[in-house]
């Protein structure tokens, strides 16, 4: 499930994530949803949660790929949402 709670501080993250425009350089495929319900069928599938407590993953943006732990591409279709390749966080996002 992906539940998202994003904060301003990397020392708060779980995940720290780079966004790209090119779907060849991420890891992951994300697909911003509204229903947490839909949320839990795929970790590709992104709802942004207003409380930490019922967050999967808490996540700080940041503007390096280098320094980030995930990378990830936002898509418009929920078949488009998932991983692209293998990755040490599949599974625990």
């Amino acid at each position: 499930m992906a539940y998202i709670y994003e904060v301003e501080s990397r020392g708060q993250a779980d995940v720290l994530v780079c966004v790209t425009e090119s779907r060849g350089l991420a890891d992951l495929l994300v697909c911003k949803v509204t229903s947490r319900g839909e949320a839990r069928k795929n970790e590709g599938l992104w709802c942004t949660v207003d409380s930490r407590g019922i967050a999967s993953s808490t996540i700080c943006l940041v503007d390096s790929r280098g320094t980030a732990d995930l990378v990830i591409c936002y898509v418009e279709s929920r078949g488009d949402a998932g991983w692209r390749k293998n990755h040490a966080l599949k599974g625990k996002i």
